[in-house]
């Protein structure tokens, strides 16, 4: 079992350590590999869980664990470790986690965000929310929706509402082009749907 203490956080090269070292132990049980790369070239992490032995991990059902999105929340990569840790040292020994690992897959990715993790736990942390990826960048935008932008370009920004007698909203009493939540357990409340145009 790989040296592990539950009471620190582990930056990125322990982390791969660790990861690498619980695949090398449990090549039955667990296997790593990178799903991409961060914006300052570290890989993410993937650990497979599932006894191998039992059948492909594609072949199963499976369960997304991931940690670590937000830079600073760190505690999540602990959490990330210890549930592989669980898995692999109850294995055999408990009978619901080999039934687990017998037919199902779990997919581990205990930081999804390596770099802002590097930040967050610098000798010097440097504390963001997201990634260390500029938010200025040089890559084509993504258009999305506006508000009251004109989307099929006739020069009006036009919605309907459609009666819908299952509808969740209803017209504002005091201004009437505003919708609220009706109560559901007023069924002689007016009903109304919102849709958009051409629907």
């Amino acid at each position: 079992m790989p040296s592990i203490s539950f009471d620190r956080f582990y930056r990125y090269d322990d982390l791969t350590r660790l990861l690498h070292e619980y695949a090398a132990e449990y090549p039955g049980l667990l296997k790593v590999e990178s799903i991409g790369k961060s914006n300052a070239g570290r890989d993410v992490w993937l650990v497979t869980a599932t006894n191998f032995a039992s059948g492909s991990d594609l072949e199963k059902p499976a369960l997304w664990v991931d940690g670590n999105l937000h830079a600073s929340e760190v505690a999540s990569s602990t959490a990330g470790l210890y549930f592989i840790q669980s898995l692999v040292k109850r294995y055999g020994k408990d009978k619901n986690v080999t039934e687990c690992l017998d037919t199902r897959v779990f997919y581990i990715v205990p930081r999804i965000n390596p770099d802002g993790a590097e930040w967050a736990l610098a000798d010097r942390p440097k504390i963001i929310r997201s990634s260390t990826r500029p938010y200025q960048y040089d890559e084509e935008q993504i258009d999305g929706l506006i508000a009251n932008e004109d989307i099929d370009g006739d020069g009006r920004v036009l919605t309907m509402r459609l009666a819908d007698p299952n509808g969740a909203w209803k017209a504002h009493p005091g201004d009437p082009r505003l919708m609220v939540r009706r109560d559901q357990s007023k069924r002689a409340e007016p009903i109304t749907g919102f849709c958009p145009k051409g629907c």
